[in-house]
């Protein structure tokens, strides 16, 4: 598959002021990272490993501790939740009362050092390998490995650098904060890098990857390169965004705005 290469650049001037602030909310714990799910509730991960989830109004509606804090969590549809961690190299399925529906180490078989793995559908994962530097796609239930590729380190120099890992609508992204987003297509070949740094996650929008990177959002369409960008506030180390909200992080504040695309 080939990407249509579409060189376009908009911006706009949509500060976080200039919308209306629906509720700001002080947290009791630092934030580490953040993630929303697809029906709109967004979760605050923070550094002593709870998981603290909001609806879009911004009211607390589930708490979570965990023992250890998670390598990654993605809520996905908000019914099954994924968490890795990379200390025992363990992933688990949680409902959305957090309980764990299913829990699961790593097979060494597929993988020598795992260092970021991330769900595809509802059995297969990606895994990034930290000693050979190989991307992976695993069928769990047929134990069988899909997609093998060996990234090229003149290109992404150590895995160890990156944060994340997630796909979406077909593609694979790996996050680096000093370099930006590393993009590969579904069978592990390097598209396109977008050159970014200081940005601390990533999420997506319809057709669009968005990141706050200082005091704007900006937007890359993942099917025309098309990119655009939006002016925030300064000071906030993350935002989320919905078809309705705009949700603007610092380590322990959350300001809630209405928001339309």
């Amino acid at each position: 598959m080939r990407l249509l290469i579409v060189s376009l650049f908009v911006i706009t001037t949509l500060p976080a002021g200039a919308q209306e602030k629906i509720r700001s909310l002080t947290l009791s714990d630092t934030v580490r990272y953040v993630a929303i799910d697809r029906p709109g509730d967004f979760y605050a991960v923070t550094k002593s490993g709870q998981i603290q989830r909001f609806n879009k109004n911004g009211e607390l509606t589930w708490l979570y501790k965990s023992e250890n804090l998670p390598t990654l969590f993605d809520p996905r549809d908000g019914s099954r939740l994924f968490v890795y961690y990379r200390h025992d190299q363990h992933y688990e399925y949680l409902n959305p009362s957090f309980e764990t529906t299913a829990s699961y180490k790593i097979d060494s078989s597929f993988a020598i050092q795992p260092w970021l793995i991330c769900p595809s559908g509802e059995y297969k994962l990606w895994i990034l390998d930290k000693v050979d530097h190989s991307l992976k796609k695993i069928d769990i239930r047929a134990a069988d490995v899909e997609v093998e590729v060996v990234i090229d380190s003149a290109l992404i120099g150590s895995t160890e650098q990156f944060s994340t890992m997630r796909e979406y609508q077909g593609f694979v992204f790996l996050l680096n904060p000093s370099e930006g987003i590393f993009i590969f297509n579904g069978l592990g070949k390097h598209l396109r890098t977008i050159p970014l740094s200081g940005i601390q996650s990533f999420n997506f929008l319809g057709e669009e990857l968005y990141y706050l990177h200082g005091d704007t959002i900006g937007f890359f369409n993942l099917f025309t390169t098309e990119k655009r960008q939006i002016k925030v506030h300064p000071g906030s180390i993350d935002a989320l965004l919905t078809d309705e909200r705009m949700i603007l992080f610092t380590t322990g504040t959350i300001d809630i705005f209405a928001f339309r695309p």
